[in-house]
């Protein structure tokens, strides 16, 4: 799904080098969102692109779950040691036992 929006921007600070977007859709939330200015060589519309809301208003747009009040649970964590891979085994050869 695609959503076409409008935008204005509304304010900008040049020393905090940033600006305010009031992004617009019909049926979809008014959102104003902090954006940084574009660089040289670089279009406004491709800041305006990369901080519109499309996604969060998409998200809001889907079905949801329910979960009961109550419900608990233990997230374990992944591990965040590195895995290494045995090789092939070592074969040590005995070739004398001092008593």
């Amino acid at each position: 799904m695609s959503i076409e929006y409008t935008y204005e921007i509304v304010n900008v600070d040049e020393s905090a080098r940033c600006m305010e977007v009031v992004y617009s859709a019909d049926g979809h939330q008014t959102m104003h969102i902090g954006a940084r200015l574009p660089y040289v060589g670089e279009t406004l519309e491709t800041v305006i692109a990369m901080h519109s809301p499309v996604a969060y208003w998409e998200q809001q747009a889907r079905p949801v779950v329910l979960p009961q009040v109550g419900a608990s649970g233990t997230v374990v964590p992944a591990s965040t040691e590195p895995v290494v891979e045995p090789t092939s085994p070592t074969v040590f050869e005995v070739t004398e036992v001092v008593v």
